[in-house]
């Protein structure tokens, strides 16, 4: 009897270690084709990697400039996402149902839903 449940156990640990010496052997295969395709690979500041596009508001918006401050009109509540004129991120504003006041933006030209909107 006991010589039946240690051949048991070796047949299975030998099915166990064949089985992971396979998929090791397929995992590091898949694991350097992924790494030299990441070599190969070439990523710069001036790609199209980092070309996308600006996103804007859910629902539409009025906006109006008063001095440095924009005054956003929205007939629901939502985000308002404001980029710098160069097209780098802002900031997140949140609308409330109405008439919105946004103020405190220093001096320049901000894209709002893709509009450019000068402040001074």
């Amino acid at each position: 009897m006991f010589g039946f449940s240690i051949k048991k156990v070796s047949l299975f640990c030998l099915a166990l270690i064949s089985s992971l010496s396979v998929y090791s052997v397929a995992d590091s295969l898949a694991v350097s084709n992924r790494i030299d395709t990441f070599k190969t690979q070439r990523v710069s500041e001036f790609s199209d990697i980092y070309k996308f596009k600006r996103v804007s508001s859910s629902f539409p918006v009025e906006i109006v400039t008063k001095g440095l401050s924009l005054l956003v009109t929205s007939k629901h509540s939502q985000v308002l996402p404001v980029y710098k004129s160069n097209g780098v991120f802002y900031g997140l504003f949140r609308l409330n149902k109405g008439v919105n006041w946004i103020s405190g933006l220093p001096k320049g030209t901000y894209i709002i839903n893709n509009i450019k909107f000068e402040l001074s």
